[in-house]
């Protein structure tokens, strides 16, 4: 394939801090030699910035901004002959300009989520106000349309294809959330055994439901001992082999045009654990 690869180094609108250091620290794994490994053709970085002259002292605004320059280069790249792009994101905030820049080429797509957190508070909803628990109800129009029409996602994603695989940290109101809407899910707790043959029966059901996917993989769903360094470190995360499994499953079922690895921290991880584990869920979506 001719993968184009689209980094947006920014925590929410944050540079050079944190998970700011994560689309950087992938690509000095080796991300670039893995892909041409495989037999793919390699264009990029896109390095996604923010002008100093556009920045406001509104953070949703100035994520709508990254988000409109994102959808903009994924756009583009999607639009070359066999393409696939992978985005690198600081945080999952930048999933919207992901998503976004998809739908431009492909409308009404799908998203499979990977994530210890669901990502669904709305400010009606959430306890602190964060907007990083926040972007995945932005994509299904539950909230702050302004950021979501930015990124050019002009009709929100319908619940039906929008999974979410992994979670082991729900909040109550994430959970009404997900049963209200009938959000497809599978919880990191079912995922101890028999993670892909899980995976392949909730999506199976859902392939003929769009024609391009979105696949997210926010790094720290595989918690701490295989994701060092995260902020929020989450309690029972599926093991290594178990999201291995799911995710290389998840890209053989779908056909996905898009995916990232988001939510990674390198100052807190010596070794680099967390790099390698991505670059390994890269491997095991593209193994197909």
């Amino acid at each position: 394939m001719n993968i184009s690869i689209v980094a947006v180094p920014y925590q929410m609108d944050v540079a050079r801090w944190n998970y700011a250091l994560g689309p950087a620290a992938f690509l000095d794994a080796g991300l670039v030699a893995r892909l041409e490994a495989l037999g793919h053709r390699v264009q990029g970085p896109v390095w996604i910035t923010l002008p100093r002259s556009e920045y406001t002292r509104d953070t949703v605004t100035n994520l709508g901004r990254i988000a409109a320059r994102t959808s903009q280069a994924v756009s583009e790249a999607l639009t070359q002959p066999d393409s696939f792009v992978i985005v690198l994101e600081g945080d999952c905030t930048h999933a919207v300009g992901a998503v976004g820049g998809l739908s431009r080429v492909i409308p009404a797509p799908g998203v499979v989520w990977f994530d210890a957190y669901g990502d669904l508070h709305t400010y009606a909803t959430t306890g602190t106000g964060y907007v990083g628990g926040m972007p995945y109800a932005v994509m299904l129009g539950w909230d702050l349309a302004d950021w979501r029409e930015a990124a050019r996602l002009t009709t929100p994603l319908r619940p039906e294809v929008a999974a979410l695989i992994g979670a082991s940290d729900l909040d109550p109101e994430e959970i009404q959330a997900l049963e209200r809407h009938r959000l497809p899910r599978l919880d990191a707790d079912a995922m101890q055994s028999g993670a892909g043959a899980k995976v392949q029966a909730l999506l199976e059901t859902l392939v003929a439901q769009a024609a391009g996917w979105y696949l997210h993989i926010d790094v720290d769903v595989a918690g701490p001992e295989t994701v060092p360094g995260g902020m929020t470190p989450t309690p029972h995360p599926p093991s290594r082999a178990a999201l291995l499994e799911a995710v290389g499953t998840a890209a053989k079922t779908l056909p996905v045009r898009v995916m990232s690895l988001a939510t990674y921290n390198p100052s807190g991880d010596a070794a680099r654990l967390g790099a390698h584990f991505g670059l390994d869920m890269v491997e095991q979506a593209l193994a197909r």
